[in-house]
């Protein structure tokens, strides 16, 4: 987690104590980011050490690189790989020119295995589903991410602190996201979707009483990966590869086409680049003609639904 200290009129002393255990090369990233990037630096550096000035690392980060790409290593490596050691040598800024090149090759020849969107209407019956067997906090999770647009993180690690609810709409209080830290603020999303408003305040409301816990998910983030896949096996769409990231992308999808409006999109899911959100929407739209319904989809969608106070 990125560390955040906040300014005030501290002694030199009271300084020193704060800052004891930070090290700031580290500071600036998060543990999942951070160890990322070291898997990446342990196989890059014996290539990088090759190198006898800093005119030759271009060179031998290429070779790397074409040694990745014949052993079926993913992109997403190569990504890491040379953003840590731009991160952790800055003099390597602006020296991987063919790298970089070769960066962009393959990601426009490889299309990377993205999320397909899930539909509301999928949503909504899985949720239903979840609801009427008495997981109130799947079906939370369910509507909760495709209604604000969450990223898996996001959701996981929300509590009953991060809700202000209102009779017609709610807040939801982002911490610590993917978009937020780049600015050093907390977000929050609105929501006007009553069946997800009632549903978050009955597990509030369950809590509070139970006394389980503060978290809305009280398993692992491994455990709601499972029930999730459960769920999808249950409704017969394993074949489709939805993961719990389907319910961000099916969210933006569907904002996009109910609203036809990218910058509603742009907005509620937090995107910081306008051509980033179209390249999702749009790639997200190309899916839904080839999300097909079985005969035990449709059966269970007709005999799991919600009826929305909203009518929709």
């Amino acid at each position: 987690m990125v560390v955040i200290l906040f300014a005030g009129r501290f002694s030199r002393a009271e300084k020193r104590r704060q800052r004891r255990h930070i090290y700031l090369e580290d500071a600036g990233l998060t543990e999942k980011t951070k160890v990322r990037y070291y898997h990446a630096l342990r196989k890059l550096t014996p290539y990088f050490e090759k190198a006898r000035s800093l005119d030759q690392v271009d060179h031998f980060v290429c070779v790397w690189i074409k040694k990745m790409w014949r052993s079926g290593e993913p992109l997403l490596t190569i990504g890491d790989g040379l953003c840590a050691l731009q991160y952790f040598e800055p003099t390597t800024r602006r020296q991987l020119h063919h790298a970089w090149k070769l960066f962009t090759v393959w990601r426009r020849i490889e299309v990377p295995s993205r999320a397909p969107p899930l539909t509301r209407q999928l949503m909504r019956g899985m949720a239903a589903y979840e609801m009427e067997h008495g997981r109130l906090e799947m079906t939370v999770m369910l509507l909760l991410g495709f209604t604000c647009l969450l990223r898996t993180g996001e959701l996981l690690n929300l509590t009953i602190h991060d809700f202000s609810l209102g009779k017609d709409s709610g807040v939801c209080a982002l911490k610590q996201t993917k978009s937020g830290r780049r600015d050093n603020v907390n977000e929050v999303v609105a929501f006007d979707d009553m069946i997800t408003l009632e549903s978050v305040r009955e597990l509030i409301k369950f809590r509070q009483i139970s006394s389980t816990g503060i978290k809305l998910w009280s398993g692992t983030p491994a455990f709601f990966r499972q029930q999730f896949r459960l769920l999808c096996d249950t409704f017969d769409l394993s074949a489709h590869e939805f993961r719990p990231y389907s319910l961000r992308r099916g969210g933006a999808t569907h904002l996009f086409q109910s609203t036809n409006s990218m910058e509603a999109a742009l907005t509620k899911g937090r995107w910081q680049s306008s051509r980033v959100a179209r390249i999702y929407i749009s790639d997200g739209l190309s899916y839904l003609p080839n999300i097909k319904m079985s005969s035990k989809t449709a059966a269970l969608l007709s005999r799991y639904y919600f009826v929305s106070p909203q009518q929709g």
